[in-house]
């Protein structure tokens, strides 16, 4: 056979990204910072001096936003800047990156297949236990620092604003209390975004957003980042988490924080574990009422929602409460059907499934006792009847007999 050669007219060049990159270090990164590395791996290769403003117009965008994206690699050990004795910029270097050590690799690889690994999951570790049991055991175990720190912040707390954990189930003993809102001047909100780390946050929630934010937008970031503690890197993860799933809006951003909070969630990995879960009741439910291999409509999505959030039930609950739906009514269970379940429940206060055998014991307890009142009553029925003897039928006989020829009689005399 003859040799063949292979030949292109694409005269472009290329450049080489390390895979330790793609792997690790894009995938927690927002993508305005990627976007910043890998047009640096593109400079690397280009052999000629650039500055920061060349870079922000090449993005159009600004000299900060390069800045900030810059600090951002420097702190993931990505880059370093290089100095003269004098303290002058002279160049940025490309650091060597490594593999960075995870324990949900062998999970990642089996969800890109398609595999269900919240079983397994949770039987792996306390770290990566499903969202309920985690969560909950974590709120018991860590103290928040929910204090409010004095120095030159002009606010007002809303007492209107107000929320506390109510859940008491077997596995939250301890409730949390979730720091009261805050009115944030404008004042405050434009210096807090001098702030590095909460500059970017709003950058980034703009980014996505694809809008600028307005001031209740700001207000509930920062009342995040301040009151509920949460660190940019958590905060930065829950507004990629919240546009993923194509919720762009700061109430939901800021719902969702709450719901962290309460579960005592303060890392990037928990939040992690508990989205992933989160995710996985949607598909959940789906598959246990029949409709799998789509994702939820949004009517459908606020259903579960409302299950999952307002009603603070876990997984369990709510699969139990669509099991039985089907059950009850398999030719046309609904999420209407499955909602009226867990109302009920809610308003019986369930919060786990003994409450649900309880009240299934109770309900056969109730039953009995109907059934055990009607069999009396029927009983009385019956010797009533009983008491019509022979004598009483023959008079009725007779009587019917009597009627019956007199009837004949006035009919012959006409």
């Amino acid at each position: 056979m003859e040799t063949i050669t292979i030949s292109t007219k694409n005269h472009e060049t290329y450049s080489s990204v390390s895979n330790f990159f793609i792997d690790y270090y894009m995938t927690e990164a927002n993508g305005e910072y990627v976007k910043v590395y890998l047009y640096l791996v593109r400079l690397l290769n280009s052999n000629r001096a650039v500055t920061v403003a060349e870079i922000a117009d090449h993005f159009d965008s600004t000299e900060k936003d390069i800045c900030r994206a810059i600090k951002y690699w420097i702190k993931q050990k990505a880059i370093k800047l290089e100095y003269t004795s004098d303290k002058v910029l002279t160049g940025i270097t490309l650091l060597p990156l490594t593999a960075r050590a995870t324990k949900n690799d062998s999970e990642t690889l089996l969800s890109m297949l398609g595999v269900d690994t919240t079983a397994d999951i949770a039987e792996d570790s306390d770290d990566t236990a499903s969202y309920t049991d985690a969560a909950s055991t974590k709120a018991s175990s860590k103290k928040r620092n929910t204090s409010i720190s004095a120095g030159s912040r002009s606010r007002t707390l809303d007492n209107s604003e107000t929320e506390t954990d109510t859940d008491s189930t077997e596995e939250k003993p301890e409730a949390i209390t979730v720091p009261k809102k805050v009115k944030y001047t404008p004042a405050y909100i434009n210096e807090k975004q001098e702030d590095d780390d909460f500059g970017n946050i709003l950058y980034q929630t703009e980014t996505y957003f694809g809008k600028p934010l307005t001031q209740s937008d700001a207000e509930k970031l920062l009342y995040i980042y301040e009151e509920l503690n949460f660190t940019p890197e958590l905060l930065e993860y829950l507004v990629e988490y919240c546009v993923s799933i194509g919720k762009k809006s700061c109430r939901y951003i800021e719902a969702v924080a709450i719901e962290w909070f309460k579960n005592g969630i303060t890392t990037v990995e928990d939040a992690k574990i508990a989205s992933k879960n989160y995710n996985s009741i949607y598909m959940s439910v789906l598959k246990q009422l029949g409709i799998p291999n789509r994702v939820p409509t949004p009517d459908e999505t606020r259903f579960i929602d409302t299950w999952y959030n307002t009603y603070s039930f876990n997984k369990n609950i709510i699969i139990e409460a669509c099991r039985r739906a089907i059950l009850n009514n398999p030719q046309s269970a609904n999420f209407n059907y499955v909602n009226g379940i867990l109302e009920s429940w809610y308003k019986q206060n369930v919060h786990t499934l003994s409450d649900i055998q309880k009240l299934d014991e109770q309900w056969a307890a109730n039953k009995k006792k109907k059934q055990t009142g009607r069999a009396s009553s029927n009983n009385q029925f019956n010797n009533y009847q009983g008491s019509t003897d022979d004598s009483v039928v023959d008079e009725f006989a007779q009587l019917f007999l009597k009627e019956t020829n007199k009837a004949s009689d006035t009919y012959s005399d006409t």
